[in-house]
């Protein structure tokens, strides 16, 4: 049984009968909690930090700023991490979400660019696995290949989106990651 913590991306919510979460939840249990990214990142690092050693996971998987945010916790505490269709460089993705929005729950936030420019690029430390859709719309898989293959394992599928269609076929993957 695999233990799974689960982060997910900007302007989302953790929710469990999500498809993806559903496939991850045959590897064994999935954990997670809301994150929210109008927060500065050393807040939302502290904060998932505290939420993820209360429950002690074989893993996490993270998701668009998710990805970013389990590279970085797997770096620090050395949990295995699997980053789907992960950002990169937030300071510079998140700047078109500056200002007034409203997240996928419809729910109003505001980000400041001030909160924008305390997120960090991506980590090149930790036992990470990358996958990528190549039909992500709002970040273009070669560019995350160039800037993290030198690092981890990449697996790309083609088609998809940057919600990531592939979750069926990553989970042999993810299976293998955590065993080697």
């Amino acid at each position: 049984m695999l233990k799974t913590y689960y982060l997910h991306g900007f302007a989302s919510r953790f929710d469990i009968n999500s498809d993806k979460l559903k496939t991850l939840a045959r590897l064994g249990p999935v954990y997670g909690h809301d994150i929210d990214y109008t927060q500065v990142s050393e807040d939302v690092i502290e904060d998932s930090l505290d939420k993820l050693m209360q429950v002690n996971p074989d893993l996490l998987v993270g998701t668009s700023m998710g990805g970013w945010l389990a590279g970085i916790l797997g770096a620090e505490t050395g949990i295995p991490f699997v980053a789907i269709n992960p950002v990169t460089d937030p300071a510079h993705t998140l700047r078109s979400w500056i200002g007034q929005g409203v997240d996928h729950q419809g729910q109003a936030y505001k980000l400041t660019a001030e909160v924008v420019s305390s997120y960090y690029p991506f980590t090149h430390y930790g036992s990470g696995l990358v996958l990528l859709d190549q039909g992500d719309e709002l970040l273009p898989w070669n560019d995350t290949v160039r800037a993290l293959g030198g690092y981890f394992l990449v697996y790309s599928f083609e088609g998809g989106s940057h919600r990531f269609e592939h979750m069926e076929e990553a989970s042999k993957l993810i299976r293998k990651h955590v065993n080697d």
